[in-house]
């Protein structure tokens, strides 16, 4: 089962399913766009978010305090944790 399959918004899990797939194989920091800035540490946070947040019964967490951005870089492992 992937990731976000149990989401309470089914549109919403398909697409974060889709966008955790095109981080995934990602090397740790790189740059997505280089306009913005924008690099796969922000997606992958941004995706641990979404995961502690995709059911309506589960309280979402400070992200920050819950997972070590440092120690987890990509999506597949901040998601099981």
């Amino acid at each position: 089962m992937a990731a976000f399959d149990d989401s309470t918004d089914p549109e919403l899990g398909a697409a974060c399913n889709r966008l955790a797939a095109f981080v995934e194989p990602m090397p740790a920091g790189m740059v997505v766009d280089r306009v913005s800035g924008l690099t796969e540490d922000d997606l992958a946070l941004i995706l641990r978010h979404l995961h502690s947040t995709r059911r309506s019964d589960t309280v979402g967490e400070d992200v920050h305090d819950a997972v070590d951005s440092a120690s987890y870089t990509t999506v597949p492992r901040t998601s099981r944790s």
